[in-house]
């Protein structure tokens, strides 16, 4: 199975969690870091460390 690109995530996590917008940092040192925030209120923005964290932050917004 082919990996997919950072572009292909990002999309099907769009598609996924439509109230978010999201985006990706490429850090010199320590890699990416996926980041996201609420369409309907840029003042919440979450950050992780892979696309699977990103996704349990999104799980955990949706329960507050």
């Amino acid at each position: 199975m082919e990996n997919p690109t950072t572009n292909e995530i990002i999309k099907r996590l769009e598609a996924d969690w439509p109230n978010w917008e999201i985006w990706t940092v490429h850090k010199v040192v320590g890699g990416t870091t996926w980041c996201a925030r609420r369409r309907d209120n840029p003042g919440i923005v979450l950050n992780a460390g892979s696309p699977d964290k990103l996704t349990e932050l999104f799980e955990e917004a949706a329960t507050r």
